[in-house]
Order: structure tokens, then C-alpha cells, then sequence
């Protein structure tokens, strides 16, 4: 009994113990976010002019920020016909001139809203990748801005950037109007991070 009693004492101290942990974790993530309320006005107001015809990465992010607003955008960085009627419906539900032309006032509306952990861009990488490299955790920064911005890539990687994982990259590149090298460097990078940033995708 007496056993017994010491054992139930040691294990309730460890599940307070544990407990409070989690509402130290928990109370820190909620802290951390509420931190970061607010609007991302700022990093709007850094957007480029968007028009017709126009290819690059801010027509994929703006492709993207309209598709999680529900629209049924692909992403392909081109600004043709179905953007073009995206935009207009947007711009006529927010009560700005619907010339299809994405200025601030649209790019306000549409990314200036969200909260700023979405938009805020973080460091890049500080590597790159060739292709035929094994390099895990750079994969691991690939597939997540990957997944961010719903772009379809192989669902599994090994470490190796192989030839499926570049055939995905160099599609990526051609819409952002990059090389299509297949190589991952600044340049890349930070193409995909910016195109996250203006979609929202980040987080908090």
C-alpha cells in the first residue's frame, strides 16, 4: 500500500508537471500569434501593378490568394482569361472598379487585410540545390514551400533531389518567368517565398 501511495503521488506530480508544460506551450503559441494581430497594409503596399497578359511571381501570388479566397485558380503565373474574371468578381465584391487591373486598392483588399505572421517572409534558405544533390533538410524547406503553395510535387522525398523533384521546380521556374534550370538558389528561393508571403500562406 504504502508502495503504492508513493508511486500514485510521483505520477500525479508528473502529470501536473506535464500538464503544465503544455499550458505554458499552449499559452506562448497563443501569446506568439496574438502578437502578431493586425493587418498586412505594409507589405501590400510593396506589391507591383498586376495587368493582363502579365507573367511573373506576383500574378502566381495573386493566383493563389484568390484561389484560398475560393476561387478556381491553378497558379500558372500567366494572367490570362480565367485570372482576368477572378479579379473582376473580387474587385465588384469589394466595391472597387473592376478593370481587372490589380493596384493598390485590390492588392489592399485582397493580401493588405490578412494578418501579418501570413505575409511575412522569412530568412531564405542559406542553401541551394543541384540537381542530383542529397540534401534532406533543404528537401524538407523545398516540399514545405511546395505544400504552401498547393503546387503538386512527388509526395515522398529520400534526401535526393531527383529527377521528379526537379521537373516539378522547373515548372515553377517557367511561371515565375525563371530559367528553368532545375537549379535552387537565391533566386528561386526567393521567388517561392515571396509567392507565399502575397498568397497569405505563412502562418503563424
Amino acid at each position: 500500500m504504502r508502495k503504492f501511495g508513493v508511486r500514485a503521488v510521483i505520477v500525479a506530480v508528473l502529470a501536473a508537471g506535464l500538464s503544465g508544460v503544455a499550458a505554458v506551450t499552449g499559452a506562448g503559441t497563443a501569446m506568439a500569434c496574438e502578437a502578431h494581430q493586425g493587418d498586412s497594409r505594409e507589405f501590400a503596399a510593396t506589391l507591383s501593378r498586376v495587368e493582363p497578359g502579365q507573367r511573373g511571381v506576383e500574378v502566381l501570388g495573386l493566383q493563389r490568394a484568390l484561389r484560398y479566397k475560393g476561387y478556381g485558380l491553378r497558379g500558372t503565373g500567366l494572367y490570362a482569361e480565367n485570372t482576368l474574371a477572378s479579379v473582376k468578381d473580387f474587385q465588384r465584391r469589394n466595391g472597387i472598379v473592376d478593370d481587372g487591373v490589380v493596384d493598390q486598392p485590390t492588392w489592399q483588399a485582397l493580401v493588405g487585410v490578412l494578418p501579418p505572421a501570413n505575409t511575412r517572409t522569412p530568412p531564405l534558405p542559406e542553401r541551394g540545390m543541384q540537381p542530383g544533390a542529397h540534401d534532406p533538410q533543404t528537401m524538407d524547406w523545398l516540399s514545405d514551400a511546395l505544400n504552401r503553395l498547393e503546387i503538386n510535387s512527388p509526395e515522398y522525398h529520400d534526401g535526393h533531389y531527383n529527377d521528379a523533384w526537379q521537373a516539378t521546380v522547373r515548372v515553377f521556374q517557367r511561371n515565375v518567368g525563371i530559367r528553368d534550370s532545375g537549379i535552387i538558389g537565391p533566386l528561386t528561393w526567393g521567388a517561392l517565398y515571396r509567392a507565399i508571403s502575397i498568397s497569405g500562406q505563412w502562418g503563424c
